[in-house]
């Protein structure tokens, strides 16, 4: 990385840190930026092209394509912009997710994924953030019935079980509640519900301003320490504590360690311009097109029995997470 592009990164990290995202609550005070402007199909240089398409984005793919406009803030009150949804043209998605592949299996097991309300979305849970008339959002198009207890993981969360099954993951950061990680198979001893889970006594659902469990806020910052990549799904990074994992990825590959942050989701966030690669579309979109790259089929079947198994045990997700320990490996 040039040494003006370096120090212009690590400045940028440096602002979204100076709130103390060390805090053992859930969100930091941050500032509030402005909306994203509209954009349209045309090749990119310099600074747009980092914006659209990261630090590693090859200057002739084409701008994302704006697919609902709103001048709604997306996260009133938080470090984000307009509710405006964009997808890559298929071409860029497709070379997009050739180049994840790439990255993923340098990053192997030095891989934690990021995730927030977009990725279960698909699943019928609803979100904060898709406020644009037309939004594409899937949870938008369909009616959810029945208990969200009961609802079942999206083809992402198969995704990304599978690829933990085949040592591509080592942590899962889940901001989300609603435990269809473990109905996919991902295994719990690697899961970080950070902000609580359903059917959790021991780890329950936290408010903005909840005090963060501390052994599992330890369980972050080693990750935002040690990672080498950092996947972050459907979530507007919009500054809480636990951003503290993509920031350190991001600092650590300006400094020419690791393969850095990858954004996916259909609304600017601040991280953009420090990401080392943007993917715009809907996560289940984007994973389907990276696990064909990798050659997985999915749901694959030992790790989908493994969820299986996980709903017969816990039924109504009913799961207390065990408190960790310095034993434990990281």
């Amino acid at each position: 990385m040039p040494a003006d592009m370096q120090k212009q990164v690590l400045a940028t990290l440096m602002d979204m840190t100076t709130a103390g995202n060390v805090s053992a609550t859930r969100t930091e005070n941050v500032e509030h930026d402005g909306p994203a402007e509209q954009v349209a199909g045309a090749n990119l240089a310099g600074e747009e092209q980092v914006r659209w398409h990261g630090l590693l984005g090859d200057a002739a793919w084409k701008m994302p394509r704006v697919v609902a406009k709103s001048d709604q803030d997306a996260r009133p009150g938080y470090q984000a912009y307009s509710a405006t949804e964009c997808l890559d043209h298929p071409e860029v998605l497709q070379a997009k997710a050739k180049l994840l592949a790439q990255m993923w299996q340098r990053s192997a097991a030095g891989t934690v994924v990021y995730t927030g309300a977009g990725l279960s979305t698909a699943s019928g849970i609803g979100d904060y953030a898709s406020k644009a008339k037309n939004s594409i959002a899937p949870h938008k198009k369909t009616t959810s019935c029945g208990s969200r207890l009961e609802l079942k993981p999206t083809l992402a969360h198969h995704a990304l079980a599978a690829l933990e099954g085949k040592h591509l993951i080592g942590n899962w950061v889940q901001q989300n509640h609603d435990r269809l990680a473990q109905k996919a198979g991902f295994p719990q001893s690697k899961l970080n519900e950070i902000h609580g889970a359903w059917g959790d006594t021991k780890n329950q659902v936290k408010m903005m301003n909840d005090t963060l469990r501390l052994d599992l806020l330890q369980w972050l910052e080693d990750w935002g320490d040690n990672a080498t990549m950092c996947v972050a799904l459907g979530t507007s990074l919009c500054g809480m504590n636990a951003d503290q994992v993509p920031n350190g990825v991001a600092q650590r590959f300006a400094q020419s360690s690791g393969e850095g942050l990858v954004i996916i989701g259909l609304q600017r966030t601040a991280y953009d311009e420090v990401a080392s690669l943007r993917i715009w579309g809907l996560c289940d979109d984007v994973m389907k097109q990276v696990t064909k790259e990798l050659g997985l089929k999915l749901p694959t079947a030992k790790v989908a029995k493994r969820g299986v198994e996980w709903e017969h045990k816990h039924p109504r997700c009913i799961c207390n997470t065990p408190t960790r320990t310095a034993r434990d490996p990281l």
